[in-house]
């Protein structure tokens, strides 16, 4: 107990000054006291001069500081596998009943030596103690990292994981616990037994297609436990078999690609079920089937290339865009591109920028006036002066017209759409290109994906963005040629190549419906992900309209309507519906300009998972693996009386102690109270006693 002062010393001594003067007052005229010994007499001033002095500090309200030690229980993090495979048993009641069991073992055996935080995690995290078994996804190590990450201040001792192993997202959890500075326990629940199974692991095709175009499908077919014979795989389109083959088993194991080419002659959402026959032994056969759906379009977006000259670039540019079946590519040197129309392509690229003096500068009018998506390549033969009077939402402000060699690397605060995770590090490797130098300019509406990367200020060289209805992009940058022969030969991956250009062109190419009212969405969504929704609104003459209420109507497969209201946002209006079970969903979204109603519908499909089906074995290994690389250990369901003692050994050694400092008027201590009773109490009865008076 500490008396908190500015001036401690002085204030002692005052109070002590006091209570003397008090004390004197008291006993000066106190006839009283006369025939009392002098020890007796010093003995009553002095039990009244304590009396006096503490209720003099009291009056002066000093403040008591305490220091308060505290047993802390150690806190361990409780993560519980809440995906559906965690029933995938022939006895599901059995399985559950022993997870229930495991948890209140959990409980009753620990909550006393330590602090549990009990999580839940399949397609996402959320703190709870009851599983439904219900996710569509198991992702380890995204658990492990973001319940580790929400309680590192606090310190955990230990992490507790209770499931089967088997993930199908994410990374491998293995990699994650390295960093974590605990150890992980892990608690394998699941069927361990190798089983006969065949089953459908990964199906690979095209999301959109285009009628009566034959498009390619790859099924992968594995098998362990087997005995030699065959199986059937079928593929199944509006209730009729379109494909199917024999596929024969050699072995106990098997693993096999089989190629399609399917063909559809409606557009719209088709649906093909591709299905294998089941095998003698089979425990489950529900991952002997897979979904496909693939959107077939009505027709190919047209893209226009409008060059100077042959240029190597160009046909980098070219096969890259027909990597996507969506794109059909037409390239026009200029002056020679005068019977084509802007209004027949979904996109115009120029490459480079030509003097205003150029052959066929006059014909390249027509299609800069127009209201189609436009992409420009800006390089060693555009003309800067040219491009600055073109509105295309970049300026070079350049006065000795030099070029420069620069490296490339993404912006992360790009919203637009979002580019390959591994984009970045790849531009880093790449050889630089030919840019023009100068101060790069941007309008406000254009946001920016590639900028120059190794100079002091960040310059933008890959922008886009849309103004007054008109989608465009600038890509400052000649000699992208060289990248795609690094993702060919070197890197041995095309896709990060391709991956930038395409989805340029894919948010460019997206024909503007010019309507008054738009609603944009995504036509096949994954049962995991959340359903968006966007809209915009204009007037008569293409302002933005604010304020209006807009709604949508959304019907599912069996007639069943969702009311939904947008709300305002900063480019329009915005919708996020939520997670919505798999099935087929009609929408009709409504909204006023004025006296005018107008309407805008469409159809898409929640497309249900089928990774928790894939395997039907735990995965030993893996909850092995964390275990060890974390310093923990690893246990079976029925091994609990080997993990609480090892749990408890742990806990008893890092319990800790905190101190508390509270801070506290001393005349709410109740010592200080009992004390001044006491000391009245014996005064009075000593001069009682003594016979005083």
């Amino acid at each position: 107990m500490i008396f908190s002062t500015a001036y401690p010393e002085i204030f002692i001594l005052l109070c002590l000054a006091f209570a003397w003067f008090l004390m004197r007052l008291l006993y000066r005229h106190a006839s009283a006291f006369e025939n009392l010994s002098r020890w007796q007499l010093w003995t009553l001033k002095g039990l009244r001069f304590a009396v006096l002095f503490l209720m003099t500090v009291l009056l002066l309200s000093p403040v008591v500081k305490l220091k308060k030690k505290t047993k802390n229980k150690p806190v361990v993090l409780v993560l519980q596998d809440n995906s559906s495979s965690m029933l995938n048993h022939s006895d599901s009641l059995k399985i559950r009943s022993t997870l229930d069991s495991l948890k209140r073992q959990i409980a009753s055996n620990l909550s006393g030596l330590a602090d549990l935080k009990w999580y839940l995690f399949a397609d996402s995290v959320q703190e709870g103690t009851a599983p439904d078994y219900k996710g569509n996804l198991s992702d380890y190590s995204d658990a492990i990292q973001s319940v580790a990450a929400q309680h590192a201040y606090e310190k955990p001792v230990a992490m507790l994981i209770v499931g089967d192993g088997i993930y199908n997202a994410g990374q491998n959890p293995v990699n994650t616990v390295r960093t974590l500075g605990y150890p992980v326990y892990s608690v394998i629940e699941g069927d361990t037994t190798v089983h006969s199974d065949i089953r459908i692991s990964q199906v690979r095709a095209n999301t959109t297609a285009f009628p009566g175009k034959a498009f390619p499908v790859e099924v992968e077919i594995a098998g362990n436990g087997l005995k030699s014979g065959q199986t059937r795989i079928s593929i199944t389109h509006d209730g009729k078999v379109v494909e199917q083959r024999i596929v024969p088993i050699a072995g106990s194991y098997v693993f096999r690609r089989e190629s399609f080419r399917l063909k559809s002659e409606k557009p719209g959402l088709q649906h093909y079920q591709i299905q294998l026959s089941p095998v003698s032994g089979e425990q489950t056969t529900a991952n002997n089937t897979r979904l496909l759906t693939v959107d077939v379009l009505n027709s190919q977006r047209k893209l226009l290339i409008l060059a100077g000259a042959p240029h190597p670039d160009i046909g980098a540019l070219t096969e890259a865009l027909e990597s996507d079946p969506q794109f059909k590519v037409v390239v026009a040197p200029f002056g020679h591109f005068g019977d084509y129309s802007p209004e027949k392509f979904n996109l115009l690229i120029f490459y480079q920028v030509p003097e205003s003096k150029d052959v066929g500068i006059s014909d390249l009018k027509k299609f800069i006036d127009s209201r189609t998506s436009r992409w420009y390549f800006l390089g060693t033969q555009s003309s800067i002066s040219a491009f600055n009077k073109l509105n295309g939402g970049m300026k070079i402000v350049s006065e000795n017209k030099q070029l420069a060699d620069v490296q490339m690397k993404v912006n992360p605060g790009f919203g637009l759409f979002h580019p390959d995770i591994r984009l970045n590090d790849w531009l880093g490797a790449q050889t630089p290109l030919v840019i023009p130098e100068g101060k790069v300019e941007t309008e406000p509406f254009m946001k920016t994906l590639f900028y120059q990367s190794g100079s002091g200020e960040e310059k933008p060289a890959l922008i886009m963005g849309e103004q007054n209805g008109v989608k465009k992009a600038v890509f400052d940058g000649e000699g992208i040629w060289r990248w795609r022969i690094s993702a060919r030969s070197v890197d041995g991956d095309k896709a990060l190549f391709n991956d930038w250009i395409v989805n340029t062109a894919r948010y460019l190419a997206l024909k503007r419906n010019e309507d008054q009212f738009n609603v944009h969405f995504n036509r096949m969504v994954q049962a995991n992900e959340a359903v968006h929704f966007s809209a915009t609104l204009f007037n008569a003459i293409y302002e933005p309209v604010h304020n209006s209420a807009v709604t949508l109507d959304l019907m599912n497969a069996s007639g069943k309507l969702f009311h939904y209201v947008f709300t305002e946002g900063n480019d329009g209006y915005e919708l996020n519906a939520g997670h919505l079970p798999p099935g087929s969903y009609h929408f009709s979204a409504a909204a006023k300009v004025g006296a005018d109603s107008l309407k805008e519908s469409g159809n898409f499909e929640i497309m249900a998972a089928q990774t928790e089906m894939l395997e039907t074995r735990a995965n030993q290994q893996m909850m092995t693996a964390v275990a060890q690389y974390s310093g923990g250990k690893v246990y079976f369901a029925n091994q609990l009386e080997q993990l609480f003692p090892d749990l408890k050994k742990l806990l008893q050694s890092r319990s800790e102690q905190t101190e508390e400092v509270v801070m506290m008027d001393a005349i709410r201590y109740e010592f200080v109270l009992f004390l001044l009773i006491v000391l009245l109490a014996v005064e009075w009865f000593l001069r009682r006693y003594w016979g005083g008076y």
